[in-house]
Protein backbone atom coordinates (compact mmCIF):
# COMPACT_ATOMS: atom_id res chain seq x y z
CA UNK A 1 0.00 0.00 0.00
CA UNK A 2 2.80 2.21 0.64
CA UNK A 3 3.74 3.02 -2.86
CA UNK A 4 0.59 3.62 -3.89
CA UNK A 5 -0.61 6.60 -1.54
CA UNK A 6 2.93 7.92 -1.28
CA UNK A 7 3.94 7.13 2.02
CA UNK A 8 7.79 5.88 1.24
CA UNK A 9 11.15 7.80 2.18
CA UNK A 10 13.14 8.60 -0.97
CA UNK A 11 16.63 9.07 -1.41
CA UNK A 12 17.85 12.56 -0.68
CA UNK A 13 21.60 14.35 -0.23
CA UNK A 14 21.27 14.24 3.43
CA UNK A 15 19.99 10.49 3.59
CA UNK A 16 21.91 7.00 3.72
CA UNK A 17 19.49 4.68 2.50
CA UNK A 18 19.59 4.36 -1.78
CA UNK A 19 16.48 3.21 -2.24
CA UNK A 20 12.73 4.31 -1.61
CA UNK A 21 11.26 2.82 1.95
CA UNK A 22 8.56 2.55 3.02
CA UNK A 23 7.22 4.57 6.49
CA UNK A 24 4.76 2.21 7.54
CA UNK A 25 6.72 0.57 10.57
CA UNK A 26 4.97 2.88 13.10
CA UNK A 27 1.60 1.78 12.05
CA UNK A 28 2.82 -1.50 12.66
CA UNK A 29 4.31 -0.75 16.00
CA UNK A 30 1.14 1.06 17.57
CA UNK A 31 -1.34 -0.62 15.87
CA UNK A 32 -0.02 -3.63 17.48
CA UNK A 33 0.90 -1.60 20.79
CA UNK A 34 -2.66 -0.19 21.16
CA UNK A 35 -4.80 -2.89 20.30
CA UNK A 36 -2.77 -4.79 23.37
CA UNK A 37 -2.24 -1.96 25.46
CA UNK A 38 -5.68 -1.38 25.54
CA UNK A 39 -6.91 -4.62 26.60
CA UNK A 40 -4.56 -4.83 29.47
CA UNK A 41 -5.10 -1.35 30.46
CA UNK A 42 -7.49 0.84 32.18
CA UNK A 43 -8.09 4.09 29.25
CA UNK A 44 -9.47 5.90 31.81
CA UNK A 45 -6.48 6.44 33.97
CA UNK A 46 -4.57 6.44 30.84
CA UNK A 47 -6.57 9.05 28.87
CA UNK A 48 -4.16 11.81 28.53
CA UNK A 49 -1.52 9.31 27.67
CA UNK A 50 -3.27 7.53 24.60
CA UNK A 51 -5.01 11.21 23.61
CA UNK A 52 -1.66 12.26 22.76
CA UNK A 53 -0.29 9.44 21.16
CA UNK A 54 -3.28 9.56 18.63
CA UNK A 55 -2.61 13.20 18.16
CA UNK A 56 0.73 12.10 17.59
CA UNK A 57 0.26 9.33 15.23
CA UNK A 58 -1.98 11.26 13.48
CA UNK A 59 0.15 14.27 12.57
CA UNK A 60 3.31 12.00 12.01
CA UNK A 61 1.00 10.07 9.39
CA UNK A 62 0.83 13.33 7.56
CA UNK A 63 4.45 14.67 8.06
CA UNK A 64 5.61 11.38 6.38
CA UNK A 65 2.80 11.34 3.47
CA UNK A 66 3.25 14.93 3.04
CA UNK A 67 5.82 16.89 4.72
CA UNK A 68 5.00 19.31 7.42
CA UNK A 69 6.71 23.04 8.57
CA UNK A 70 8.40 22.06 11.84
CA UNK A 71 6.65 24.61 13.06
CA UNK A 72 3.23 22.44 13.11
CA UNK A 73 4.80 19.34 14.22
CA UNK A 74 6.28 21.52 17.67
CA UNK A 75 2.69 22.98 18.11
CA UNK A 76 1.39 19.05 18.18
CA UNK A 77 4.16 17.90 20.60
CA UNK A 78 3.38 21.13 23.04
CA UNK A 79 -0.56 19.72 22.93
CA UNK A 80 0.48 16.29 22.91
CA UNK A 81 2.23 16.92 26.50
CA UNK A 82 -0.48 19.40 27.86
CA UNK A 83 -3.19 16.82 27.28
CA UNK A 84 -0.88 14.22 29.16
CA UNK A 85 -0.51 16.67 31.94
CA UNK A 86 -3.93 18.01 32.23
CA UNK A 87 -5.83 14.26 32.30
CA UNK A 88 -3.20 12.36 34.05
CA UNK A 89 -1.10 14.86 36.32
CA UNK A 90 1.64 13.66 35.47
CA UNK A 91 4.27 16.56 35.98
CA UNK A 92 8.00 16.36 36.48
CA UNK A 93 7.86 17.97 40.14
CA UNK A 94 11.42 17.39 41.53
CA UNK A 95 14.98 16.78 39.37
CA UNK A 96 16.37 15.08 42.87
CA UNK A 97 19.35 15.90 44.52
CA UNK A 98 21.67 16.72 41.94
CA UNK A 99 23.84 19.18 43.24
CA UNK A 100 24.72 17.73 46.86
CA UNK A 101 22.29 20.28 48.27
CA UNK A 102 18.75 18.51 48.47
CA UNK A 103 15.71 18.00 46.39
CA UNK A 104 15.50 20.62 43.60
CA UNK A 105 11.87 21.11 43.63
CA UNK A 106 10.68 22.79 40.50
CA UNK A 107 7.21 24.88 41.60
CA UNK A 108 5.98 26.89 39.29
CA UNK A 109 8.31 26.46 36.75
CA UNK A 110 7.33 22.57 36.68
CA UNK A 111 4.67 22.66 33.96
CA UNK A 112 6.58 24.37 31.54
CA UNK A 113 9.86 22.08 32.15
CA UNK A 114 7.73 19.07 32.17
CA UNK A 115 6.65 20.45 28.33
CA UNK A 116 10.45 21.27 27.36
CA UNK A 117 11.02 17.40 28.52
CA UNK A 118 8.66 15.95 26.69
CA UNK A 119 8.95 17.60 23.37
CA UNK A 120 12.97 16.94 23.94
CA UNK A 121 12.66 13.34 23.98
CA UNK A 122 10.06 13.32 21.42
CA UNK A 123 12.55 15.06 18.94
CA UNK A 124 15.75 12.75 20.61
CA UNK A 125 14.37 10.17 19.12
CA UNK A 126 13.37 11.35 15.74
CA UNK A 127 16.91 13.07 15.28
CA UNK A 128 18.53 9.53 15.80
CA UNK A 129 16.45 7.71 13.67
CA UNK A 130 18.76 7.65 10.44
CA UNK A 131 20.10 4.17 10.13
CA UNK A 132 18.52 0.59 9.96
CA UNK A 133 17.58 -0.50 13.30
CA UNK A 134 19.33 2.67 15.56
CA UNK A 135 15.81 4.45 17.10
CA UNK A 136 14.44 1.00 17.15
CA UNK A 137 17.19 -0.82 18.89
CA UNK A 138 17.88 2.30 21.42
CA UNK A 139 13.70 2.30 22.15
CA UNK A 140 13.78 -1.54 23.31
CA UNK A 141 16.57 -1.60 25.17
CA UNK A 142 14.97 1.98 27.10
CA UNK A 143 11.62 0.14 27.21
CA UNK A 144 12.96 -3.02 28.41
CA UNK A 145 14.85 -0.92 31.62
CA UNK A 146 11.44 1.11 31.84
CA UNK A 147 9.54 -2.26 32.38
CA UNK A 148 11.85 -3.56 35.13
CA UNK A 149 12.00 -0.13 36.60
CA UNK A 150 8.28 0.26 37.03
CA UNK A 151 8.16 -3.85 37.87
CA UNK A 152 10.11 -2.22 41.04
CA UNK A 153 8.16 0.69 41.55
CA UNK A 154 5.24 -1.78 41.45
CA UNK A 155 3.89 0.46 38.95
CA UNK A 156 1.91 -2.38 36.97
CA UNK A 157 0.24 -0.16 34.03
CA UNK A 158 3.99 1.14 33.54
CA UNK A 159 5.25 -2.33 33.53
CA UNK A 160 2.30 -3.73 30.84
CA UNK A 161 2.69 -0.80 28.62
CA UNK A 162 6.77 -0.76 28.50
CA UNK A 163 6.59 -4.68 28.02
CA UNK A 164 3.72 -5.11 25.03
CA UNK A 165 5.80 -1.55 23.62
CA UNK A 166 9.37 -3.51 23.12
CA UNK A 167 7.35 -6.82 21.89
CA UNK A 168 5.99 -4.50 19.11
CA UNK A 169 9.39 -2.73 18.56
CA UNK A 170 11.12 -6.23 18.17
CA UNK A 171 8.33 -7.23 15.46
CA UNK A 172 9.32 -4.14 13.65
CA UNK A 173 13.22 -4.46 14.16
CA UNK A 174 12.52 -7.71 12.26
CA UNK A 175 12.26 -6.04 9.14
CA UNK A 176 14.61 -2.22 10.11
CA UNK A 177 17.72 -3.95 10.90
CA UNK A 178 20.42 -3.86 8.25
CA UNK A 179 19.67 -4.46 5.19
CA UNK A 180 16.09 -2.60 6.11
CA UNK A 181 12.59 -3.28 4.11
CA UNK A 182 11.03 -0.37 6.07
CA UNK A 183 11.58 2.73 8.10
CA UNK A 184 9.31 3.98 11.38
CA UNK A 185 8.71 7.21 9.83
CA UNK A 186 7.76 10.44 12.30
CA UNK A 187 4.27 8.08 13.37
CA UNK A 188 7.13 5.74 15.24
CA UNK A 189 9.96 8.04 16.28
CA UNK A 190 7.90 10.45 17.33
CA UNK A 191 4.89 8.23 19.23
CA UNK A 192 7.76 6.05 20.99
CA UNK A 193 9.69 9.72 22.37
CA UNK A 194 6.49 10.72 23.61
CA UNK A 195 5.89 6.99 24.94
CA UNK A 196 9.36 7.07 26.92
CA UNK A 197 9.07 10.81 28.22
CA UNK A 198 5.45 9.66 29.76
CA UNK A 199 7.32 6.57 31.22
CA UNK A 200 10.26 8.60 32.92
CA UNK A 201 8.24 11.41 34.08
CA UNK A 202 5.60 8.82 35.68
CA UNK A 203 8.29 6.28 37.37
CA UNK A 204 10.34 9.01 38.82
CA UNK A 205 7.50 11.03 39.91
CA UNK A 206 4.54 8.43 41.28
CA UNK A 207 5.08 5.23 42.85
CA UNK A 208 7.08 4.46 46.28
CA UNK A 209 9.55 7.16 44.38
CA UNK A 210 12.53 4.00 44.87
CA UNK A 211 13.33 5.58 40.88
CA UNK A 212 15.77 8.77 40.91
CA UNK A 213 15.06 11.14 38.10
CA UNK A 214 18.38 10.55 36.81
CA UNK A 215 17.78 7.25 35.76
CA UNK A 216 15.21 7.49 32.78
CA UNK A 217 18.18 10.43 31.77
CA UNK A 218 20.54 7.58 32.00
CA UNK A 219 18.55 5.08 30.29
CA UNK A 220 18.13 7.88 27.13
CA UNK A 221 21.63 9.48 27.84
CA UNK A 222 22.36 8.66 24.09
CA UNK A 223 19.64 10.14 22.14
CA UNK A 224 19.72 13.21 24.63
CA UNK A 225 23.37 13.91 24.40
CA UNK A 226 23.27 13.69 20.58
CA UNK A 227 20.72 15.77 20.26
CA UNK A 228 22.41 18.44 23.08
CA UNK A 229 25.60 18.34 21.01
CA UNK A 230 23.74 18.46 17.53
CA UNK A 231 22.09 21.93 18.37
CA UNK A 232 24.69 23.25 20.58
CA UNK A 233 27.22 22.96 17.50
CA UNK A 234 24.69 24.26 15.01
CA UNK A 235 24.12 27.46 16.98
CA UNK A 236 27.48 28.07 17.05
CA UNK A 237 27.97 27.51 13.62
CA UNK A 238 24.83 30.58 13.40
CA UNK A 239 22.58 27.97 11.61
CA UNK A 240 18.89 26.65 12.83
CA UNK A 241 18.89 24.05 15.46
CA UNK A 242 16.32 22.27 14.06
CA UNK A 243 17.74 21.80 10.44
CA UNK A 244 18.42 18.62 8.98
CA UNK A 245 22.16 17.43 8.55
CA UNK A 246 24.66 14.85 9.03
CA UNK A 247 26.30 15.58 12.27
CA UNK A 248 24.64 12.83 14.18
CA UNK A 249 26.72 10.06 16.36
CA UNK A 250 25.74 7.30 13.75
CA UNK A 251 27.17 10.17 10.89
CA UNK A 252 30.14 10.77 12.89
CA UNK A 253 31.43 7.08 13.36
CA UNK A 254 30.65 6.31 9.66
CA UNK A 255 32.65 9.37 8.96
CA UNK A 256 35.06 7.50 10.89
CA UNK A 257 35.53 4.76 8.71
CA UNK A 258 32.60 2.27 10.34
CA UNK A 259 30.35 0.40 8.62
CA UNK A 260 26.53 0.69 9.20
CA UNK A 261 25.78 -2.98 11.20
CA UNK A 262 29.08 -1.73 13.51
CA UNK A 263 27.91 1.85 14.05
CA UNK A 264 25.10 0.31 15.12
CA UNK A 265 26.07 -2.36 17.38
CA UNK A 266 28.38 0.48 19.35
CA UNK A 267 26.03 2.96 19.91
CA UNK A 268 23.55 0.42 20.85
CA UNK A 269 26.42 -1.04 23.41
CA UNK A 270 27.08 2.49 25.22
CA UNK A 271 22.63 2.40 25.01
CA UNK A 272 22.62 -0.82 27.16
CA UNK A 273 25.69 0.29 29.21
CA UNK A 274 23.81 3.21 30.48
CA UNK A 275 20.44 1.54 30.69
CA UNK A 276 22.62 -1.22 33.34
CA UNK A 277 24.05 1.44 35.72
CA UNK A 278 20.23 3.03 35.84
CA UNK A 279 18.54 -0.23 36.92
CA UNK A 280 21.91 -1.45 38.93
CA UNK A 281 21.51 2.51 40.08
CA UNK A 282 18.15 1.92 41.31
CA UNK A 283 18.85 -1.43 42.77
CA UNK A 284 21.73 0.39 44.83
CA UNK A 285 20.15 3.32 45.73
CA UNK A 286 23.04 5.75 44.30
CA UNK A 287 22.21 8.72 45.43
CA UNK A 288 21.27 11.13 42.31
CA UNK A 289 24.27 13.38 42.52
CA UNK A 290 26.51 10.78 41.15
CA UNK A 291 24.50 9.28 38.37
CA UNK A 292 24.07 13.25 37.23
CA UNK A 293 27.59 13.46 37.42
CA UNK A 294 27.96 10.26 34.97
CA UNK A 295 25.84 11.79 32.48
CA UNK A 296 27.05 14.82 32.61
CA UNK A 297 31.00 13.01 32.13
CA UNK A 298 29.66 11.58 29.24
CA UNK A 299 28.07 14.98 27.88
CA UNK A 300 30.93 16.14 27.73
CA UNK A 301 33.00 13.69 26.55
CA UNK A 302 31.14 13.24 23.65
CA UNK A 303 30.57 17.07 23.00
CA UNK A 304 34.29 17.63 23.41
CA UNK A 305 35.69 14.80 20.83
CA UNK A 306 33.04 15.38 18.05
CA UNK A 307 35.28 18.90 17.42
CA UNK A 308 38.21 15.92 16.49
CA UNK A 309 36.28 13.73 14.41
CA UNK A 310 39.07 13.96 11.73
CA UNK A 311 41.75 13.43 14.01
CA UNK A 312 40.22 10.23 15.81
CA UNK A 313 39.34 9.10 12.22
CA UNK A 314 43.41 10.19 11.26
CA UNK A 315 44.25 8.39 14.30
CA UNK A 316 42.27 5.22 13.92
CA UNK A 317 43.66 4.61 10.80
CA UNK A 318 47.40 4.81 11.32
CA UNK A 319 46.99 2.43 14.55
CA UNK A 320 44.96 0.03 11.74
CA UNK A 321 48.06 0.34 8.97
CA UNK A 322 50.29 -0.33 11.95
CA UNK A 323 48.78 -3.84 13.37
CA UNK A 324 48.45 -4.60 9.97
CA UNK A 325 52.14 -3.77 9.18
CA UNK A 326 52.83 -6.25 12.15
CA UNK A 327 50.39 -8.85 11.54
CA UNK A 328 52.75 -9.10 7.86
CA UNK A 329 55.88 -9.02 9.29
CA UNK A 330 54.80 -12.25 11.70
Amino acid sequence: MAPKIGLMDLPHKRKIHMKPKPLVGGLGIFTAFLVCSLLLTSFSNLQGFYAGLLLLIIIGFFDDLKGLAPRWKFLVQILAAILLIFFNKTVLISVGNILFLGPIHLGIFAIPVTIFCIVGVINAINMIDGIDGLAGGISFISLVSFAVLSYLNQQKELMIISTVLSGAVIGFLRYNWYPSKLFMGDIGSNSLGFTMAFLSIALSQKGKYSVSPMVPVLILAVPIVDTLTVMIKRKLRNESPFRAGKDHIHHVLLRMGFDKKTTVTVILSVSFLFSLLGIFGTFLKIPDYYLFLIFCTYFIFYFSSSFYVKEIYTYRMKLTRRIRIAKCNK
